[in-house]
């Protein structure tokens, strides 16, 4: 009867093991961001190691997205696959973290969507759909008024904690 018992713990162990397979693969251009959003953990107190992530680019007219990501988990049993837009939407390096930073939040941190605005309008979280120029400089520096540089610390602490208190500037 123990042979059994056995046999049967065995191939319920082997079972459930996942394949341990996964890729890590990011274009050159985009593994700074990827190293900078771990530093960034690390620096608020969150170990990340990142093994199993692939970032490609879609150049297809038929791909509508900035990025999208495959998984909202933060859970490692799964290759985790983000795609960017091979035709790009943003205009400067603080929007393209920014991108990264959403889509790594969605398959590293299992972050989902967050579309709650503070007291003044602007987005609560990093999370927020559709809004790249959450902590950008201006683009054509006209005035003071369009650069939102200072609002990247609250940004990425929301990030990492969603339970930050709004900031003086939200409020």
């Amino acid at each position: 009867m123990s042979r059994y018992v056995l046999i049967a713990s065995i191939l319920i162990v082997l079972g459930c093991h996942k394949q341990a397979g996964f890729v890590y693969q990011v274009p050159q251009e985009l593994e700074p961001i990827v190293q900078k959003f771990i530093t960034e953990a690390q620096m608020r107190g969150h170990t990340i190691t990142i093994s199993n992530l692939i970032i490609q680019y879609d150049y297809s007219p038929s791909f509508q997205y900035c990025a999208v990501s495959n998984i909202i988990s933060s859970r490692n049993d799964a290759q985790k696959i983000i795609t960017i837009n091979g035709h790009p939407c943003w205009l400067n390096s603080a929007q393209l973290e920014t991108l990264i930073f959403h889509e790594l939040a969605h398959c590293i941190l299992g972050r989902d969507h967050d579309m709650s605005l503070m007291p003044k309008g602007y987005p609560k979280s990093i999370m927020y759909t559709g809004d790249l120029t959450m902590y950008s400089p201006c683009v054509y520096a006209l005035s003071d008024s369009c650069n939102k540089a200072y609002r990247r610390t609250y940004y990425i602490d929301e990030l990492f904690n969603p339970s930050i208190p709004v900031p003086a500037w939200g409020m």
